[in-house]
C-alpha cells in the first residue's frame, strides 16, 4: 500500500506548469471547434433565422457543464431545448436532428478511432477474449440491436407528423463541399486538439515518455465510455488508464494521472458552462417572465428572438 501511495503521488511530485497551461487552453479550445461545427449546422438547417456563433457556443458550454450530471447523452435534450428559445420559429424535432448529425460524425469517427488504436496493436477491446468467450458480447450486442430497433419503429411511427422538421435538420447533408468542410473538417481538427491536449496533461503529469499508440488507446476508452453513467464511466476510464500506463510499476502514478485528468476535465466543463448558463439560461427566464406580465407584451409572446444581450 505505501508502495503504492508514493507512487500515486509521483504524478504531482514532477508537474510540468507549462505542458498543464497548454493542455488547459486545448481543452477551452476544443469546445469552440465544437461549437463552430454544431453553429454551421444550424445555420444550415435555419438560413434565414441567422444562428449566431454566440449562442451555440453559449448553449454548448451549458451542456458540457450538465453533461458531468446527465449520463446518457441527457445533456443535449438541455442543448436543443436552449438552443430552440434562441431560434425564431424553429422547433425541437429540427434542432435535435442538427444535434444529430454531430453526433453520427462523432459516432464515425470513434470507430475509426478505435480501428486505428487497434492497428498499432494497442486496442481498448480484447479480441481474443471475445474469441473465447462470445456468448457474453453476443448477448450485449443483441441487446444493443434490439434497442436500436425499438428505436426506429417509435420513430417511424411519428415520422409523418416530424418527417419535414427532422429533414430541416439535416440539410447541410445536401451540400457536400458544406457538410466536409462546415461540420467534419471542424470535428477532424477537434479530434486532433483531443489527442494533443491528451498527451499535454500527460506530460503535465509525469508521462512524457508515452508512446503514441498509448495515447490514442486512452482518447479510444474515453470515447467508447462516454456515454456510460457518471460512475461507471469515470470507473471505466480509470480502469483502463490504468491498465494502459501501468507498465514498469506505475500503476499507482497512473491512478493520481487519471483522477487529476478526470478532475481537471470536470473543472473545465462546469465553471464555463456556469458563466455561460448565467447569460443564456438567466436571460430566457427574465425574457419569458416579463412576456407573461408586462402589459402589451402577451402578443409578443412565444420563441424568443435571437437578439443581442
Amino acid at each position: 500500500m505505501s508502495h503504492f501511495l508514493a507512487s500515486f503521488f509521483q504524478a504531482f511530485s514532477h508537474f510540468v506548469v507549462w505542458a498543464f497551461v497548454l493542455a488547459v487552453i486545448g481543452n477551452l479550445a476544443q469546445k469552440v471547434v465544437r461549437s463552430r461545427a454544431w453553429h454551421n449546422v444550424l445555420v444550415a438547417a435555419f438560413p434565414e433565422a441567422k444562428p449566431r456563433f454566440r449562442d451555440a457556443l453559449g448553449v454548448y458550454l451549458v451542456k458540457n457543464s450538465v453533461g458531468e450530471l446527465l449520463p446518457m447523452h441527457g445533456d443535449d435534450v438541455i442543448r436543443v431545448g436552449l438552443m430552440r428559445r434562441r431560434i425564431e420559429g424553429a422547433s425541437s424535432a429540427a434542432v435535435a436532428a442538427t444535434v444529430g448529425v454531430e453526433l453520427v460524425t462523432d459516432l464515425v469517427l470513434t470507430v475509426l478511432l478505435v480501428a486505428v488504436t487497434a492497428a498499432l496493436g494497442a486496442s481498448v477491446v480484447d479480441w481474443h477474449d471475445i474469441a473465447a468467450h462470445p456468448v457474453g458480447p453476443a448477448v450485449v450486442v443483441g441487446i444493443v440491436v434490439a434497442g436500436l430497433v425499438a428505436t426506429l419503429v417509435a420513430m417511424r411511427r411519428h415520422a409523418r407528423t416530424l418527417g419535414d422538421e427532422i429533414k430541416q435538420g439535416l440539410l447541410v447533408f445536401r451540400d457536400r463541399r458544406a457538410y466536409v468542410r462546415g461540420v467534419l473538417g471542424w470535428q477532424l481538427l477537434d479530434v486532433a486538439l483531443q489527442l494533443a491536449t491528451l498527451y499535454l496533461f500527460l506530460v503535465a503529469f509525469g508521462f512524457a515518455a508515452v508512446p503514441f499508440a498509448s495515447v490514442m488507446a486512452i482518447r479510444s476508452a474515453q470515447r467508447v465510455t462516454v456515454s456510460l453513467p457518471g460512475f461507471l464511466e469515470a470507473g471505466s476510464q480509470q480502469a483502463m488508464i490504468m491498465a494502459i500506463l501501468s507498465h514498469g510499476g506505475r500503476i499507482g502514478q497512473a491512478a493520481g494521472f487519471g483522477l487529476a485528468l478526470k478532475v481537471t476535465q470536470a473543472c473545465l466543463d462546469l465553471i464555463p458552462g456556469l458563466i455561460a448558463a448565467k447569460w443564456i439560461v438567466g436571460r430566457l427566464e427574465v425574457r419569458t417572465w416579463l412576456a407573461a406580465r408586462l402589459p402589451g407584451r402577451h402578443a409578443e409572446a412565444g420563441p424568443v428572438p435571437s437578439t443581442s444581450p
